[in-house]
């Protein structure tokens, strides 16, 4: 009884700390200021409003994961006005973000809304906001959502694809938003494209009988595949769960979809989104009118062949409404032929299989791409594509392999034949060698990457998922096994494996020009995803901060100060969420509230300011939501900078734990004052380079007698460095610890 008491006291306080907000209808919230000027905001937007309405989607079936909400879950519930019994019309949806901001400053997400069904009638309190022109009402604080009462599961209404978008998927602003946030239906609509993305999810495009084209998108449980890990913990999946939608085939025809519409702008009011979209919230809302053949399990064996190997191509292909006629495969390793004049082959059955087909590609020579497709065509001549072929392309997709002797690169992993971006190995078990250019030690990034030698375009990787990286430090040349990912965009290799190959090297940054717009906009820094880069002025003057917040973290250099966020390049550090994986010994960051937002600084927070300028900036060079941003290491990344920052936020490459050797090395004597003398059993015209504890070369000496190597060091103050020890070729004999006192 005591607790009921203290529960209504404490509900009754939220009640009187609301109290003040004016009462707004969803239906006057969605109001826009000017829509005939392409001006959708809404009439309250940034005012802070008590509302009433109907639960549309249970707020377990959110499935939106964030970084920067505790707990890893930012929840989406949708609502309809209250007016007419909750039936929907326009201007009567509103798309609800449930988190609010806590005493700590941190954002968590109401627990409320997480336990919301369809039908339950609340009060919300909460400001108005857009996110890509959608209006949005979050939530003031943890008492924000009040249930009074209960209704029936509101329905949908049907609406026109010509009333959201056109055939170029650009929003109809004037017929469209009236139904921004709302519960609609489309009818007989058919599937274009499927579009994969970040770790296992999809979307797809659906165009109706005049070519008007509507993104289907991944909002909730409905639509996650089984690649997805439920972060919300009142989903139906549970909270350790996985989604079980399977993507739909190009040319599946839908008598009818349903879902919420959101709008991610384009058209007149801006942006480069997708224009409305509709979010399918249960599995009923797909409804399947005919589909073609379903081609699944396609793998490649082996995943990377050698001169002497044959390819053996499978797949599992299906037809739900029939039956599958024909299957057959075109391939060629001239890479200069288009798809269409691909020779194609038959792609029988397995024996003793039903809907298992196979096809051997004859050995090619070392070094050869060879490119490949499958089609399937069933009983009602329906076709279908693997790769997925959008409805509207000529041409059928591929996906490809590259013959290496002597296994795989870095660079094959990366290097993108069809210009997408993604992976060719996406899915696949890789192994491959590289120098780790940034680790998880004291004074660097935080984050595992490696870059072969070779140090040419995309020579670069991003390594998770295995404890053994946190062993590795900076310079250490290593081989790892794993399976290649795609995180929106992003190649990531989730190691299974990782070998020390007892060898060092140093990977020097590539330079790049951050006011080079031409070349961040046609996709050129691509083949710089993951490499060590260096941005700096390329006719040799500074590089200024042109923009000290361009929000999430991101700030803004460029070669000269007056330059836009258009001429200049993003540098990001201060925040370790899932999206923004950068370091937290840099002190420059945007705002000293990320000293404690994504994980504690180790360094004091040096807010940016358009006043800094520097020689250059190190880094590597990551991608995320459409943006390339440098991510450096440390304060040492930053060159000639007008600020001074904590030396002791200083890189240190290499394990200082002790001697790291791979040959009969010896260093004499040591401590040293003036020479230190370096022999090797074997080795003649060796050299050696002398680094600080900062990991910068300091000192350079070549032998001039055969066995022994003498290096002058009488410049060198007293303290403790590093020497590392090269035979005549370059390869490593040595690092080891010395001393200088004198």
């Amino acid at each position: 009884m005591k607790k009921l008491v203290l529960l209504a006291l404490a509900l009754g306080f939220a009640m009187v700390a609301h109290a003040q907000y004016p009462f707004v209808s969803i239906t006057q919230i969605n109001q826009p200021i000017d829509l005939a000027n392409c001006n959708d905001t809404s009439m309250v937007y940034g005012d802070t409003v008590k509302t009433v309405g109907v639960v549309v989607t249970d707020g377990g079936l959110s499935e939106v994961a964030s970084g920067s909400v505790i707990g890893g879950l930012r929840p989406f519930i949708f609502l309809v006005d209250t007016a007419n019994g909750g039936a929907p019309g326009p201007y009567k949806g509103l798309e609800m973000m449930a988190i609010y901001e806590n005493a700590q400053g941190a954002f968590q997400a109401n627990s409320l809304a997480t336990q919301l069904f369809a039908g339950d009638i609340i009060e919300v309190t909460g400001y108005i906001s857009a996110f890509e022109n959608s209006n949005q009402l979050t939530t003031l604080d943890a008492n924000s959502i009040v249930i009074v009462g209960s209704a029936s599961a509101p329905n949908s209404t049907v609406v026109p694809v010509s009333d959201l978008n056109d055939q170029n998927r650009v929003n109809n602003v004037q017929d469209g938003n009236q139904w921004e946030g709302s519960f609609v239906e489309l009818q007989n609509v058919t599937v274009t494209n499927v579009i994969p993305f970040g770790n296992g999810r999809v979307s797809f495009d659906v165009a109706d009988g005049s070519g008007n084209v509507l993104n289907v998108s991944d909002r909730f449980l409905a639509q996650k595949t089984s690649a997805h890990q439920v972060v919300n913990p009142n989903s139906p999946a549970g909270a350790n769960g996985t989604g079980s939608f399977v993507a739909p085939v190009p040319g599946t025809f839908y008598n009818s979809l349903k879902g919420v519409i959101r709008q991610s702008g384009n058209g007149c009011t801006g942006g480069g989104g997708r224009g409305f979209e509709i979010n399918p919230f249960d599995d009923s809302h797909y409804n399947v009118g005919f589909a073609p053949p379903f081609i699944s399990e396609v793998d490649r064996d082996p995943v990377v062949p050698n001169a002497n190997q044959d390819v053996d191509i499978v797949a599992t292909i299906t037809d739900l409404d029939g039956s599958v006629d024909s299957v057959a495969i075109g391939w060629s390793a001239d890479t200069s032929l288009s798809t269409l004049a691909f020779p194609v082959f038959n792609m029988p059955l397995a024996l003793g299989s039903v809907d298992e087909y196979e096809f051997s590609i004859p050995k090619q020579a070392n070094g050869t791409i060879v490119r490949y497709y499958i089609y399937a065509e069933d009983n009602e001549g329906n076709v279908s594509y693997y790769p997925n072929k959008p409805f509207s392309q000529p041409e059928p997709n591929y996906e490809f392999y590259t013959v290496r002797n002597n296994g795989l690169t870095i660079a094959d992993v990366q290097f993108s034949l069809a210009g997408n971006g993604e992976s060719p190995y996406l899915g696949k078990t890789v192994t491959v060698k590289g120098v780790v250019t940034a680790s998880t030690k004291p004074h660097d990034l935080g984050y595992v990457y490696i870059q072969d030698t070779a140090s040419g375009p995309y020579t670069g990787i991003s390594l998770v998922g295995n404890p053994n990286l946190a062993n590795l430090f900076r310079n250490e040349w290593i081989e790892v096994s794993g399976d290649v990912q795609e995180n929106f965009g992003f190649t990531q290799i989730a190691v299974s494996n990782v070998t020390r190959l007892n060898t060092y090297n140093t990977i020097q940054p590539l330079s790049i020009d951050p006011s080079d717009s031409a070349a961040y906009a046609n996709g050129e820094w691509e083949k710089y995803e993951s490499m060590l880069v260096k941005f700096e002025n390329p006719n040799g003057g500074k590089i200024y901060i042109t923009n000290p917040d361009v929000n999430f973290g991101d700030y803004m250099v460029g070669t000269d100060p007056n330059f836009g966020i258009n001429k200049s390049a993003r540098v990001l550090a201060g925040r370790q969420s899932s999206s923004a994986a950068s370091s937290l010994w840099v002190q420059l960051v945007t705002d000293s509230v990320y000293e404690t937002t994504d994980g504690a600084m180790f360094v004091g927070p040096i807010e940016t300011s358009d006043t800094m300028n520097m020689d250059a900036v190190v880094g590597v060079l990551s991608y995320g939501f459409s943006n390339y941003r440098l991510l450096p290491r440390a304060n040492d990344d930053f060159i000639g900078l007008n600020v001074e920052l904590d030396s002791a936020a200083r890189a240190n490459p290499f394990s200082v734990e002790e001697v790291v050797s791979v040959a009969r090395v010896e260093v004499y004597p040591n401590p040293a004052s003036e020479w230190f003398k370096v022999t090797s059993a074997g080795h003649t015209n060796m050299s050696a380079d002398i680094y600080d504890l900062n990991g910068r070369v300091i000192l350079s000496s070549n032998s001039s007698n055969g066995e022994e190597l003498e290096v002058n060091v009488s410049g060198l103050t007293n303290g403790i460095y590093l020497m590392r020890i090269l035979d005549r070729d370059g390869n490593v004999l040595s690092t080891q610890k010395v001393i200088v006192r004198k």
